[in-house]
């Protein structure tokens, strides 16, 4: 009896050729440099927040030609970006300024905003006046406004002037103070810079308690202004 013998079968025959695997490295590595990008951007945001320093801001509103005390700045802790920031170790050499412009209530402080000295130009003179409420507009006057002068009769209607009441004294003039008297009268002392020409009568009127103040609208131009560059 014959024994049939097997054969072994052909193990490749008819199967397609597979093609080597294509890894890519170049995109590998690309990849890898992105997370490494990622990862340098994120520490260096956590490093810049982290570099906080204290710089000089306004406590409140401040007028332009606004005589500056120490009390009209406050500190605030922010980011150190480069920025033009005053910081808070700088307050002596600020404080007796004036500033050039308005500077709205908690505005970083920047150098550009004061001036040291000479903001009263040639021909102008600062005035005071002590207005009590019925001479002015409320409490709502402050360094930066621009105000009109008349002239009232004083109390039991005197006249020490030739002018008539309500007769304009000065056209406009810029206020670079205003705070309460003190005593609790409820008066107002304002001082604004006026011409040389018309100063000596407006501190003779107010002297005499014989000036009212009207405020003009943020648009109005005195005849002399502060030097603020």
């Amino acid at each position: 009896m014959s024994v049939a013998t097997a054969q072994p079968a052909t193990a490749t025959r008819g199967r397609l050729p597979v093609p080597a695997r294509d890894r890519r490295p170049a995109l590998a590595a690309l990849a890898i440099l992105l997370v490494l990008l990622g990862a340098l951007g994120s520490a260096l945001v956590a490093y810049r927040s982290g570099s906080r320093v204290d710089v000089l801001v306004a406590r409140h509103d401040i007028g332009p030609g606004q005589k500056v005390t120490a009390e009209d700045f406050s500190v605030a802790r922010v980011a150190s970006d480069g920025a033009a920031m005053v910081e808070s170790a700088r307050l002596p050499s600020y404080v007796g300024s004036y500033a050039t412009t308005r500077i709205p209530e908690r505005s970083l402080i920047n150098a550009t905003m004061f001036r040291i000295s000479g903001v009263i130009p040639d021909g102008a003179q600062l005035v005071g006046m002590v207005l009590p409420a019925t001479q002015r507009i409320g409490q709502s006057l402050a360094a930066g406004d621009v105000v009109r002068v008349y002239y009232v009769a004083g109390k039991g209607n005197e006249r020490t002037s030739d002018m008539q009441p309500g007769q304009t004294v000065v056209q406009a003039a810029r206020v670079t103070g205003a705070a309460a008297a003190g005593g609790g009268s409820g008066q107002l002392t304002v001082t604004a810079l006026i011409r040389d020409q018309d100063a000596g009568t407006v501190a003779q009127l107010a002297s005499a308690g014989q000036v009212a103040v009207a405020k003009l609208p943020d648009s109005a131009r005195p005849p002399v202004d502060l030097q603020t560059k």
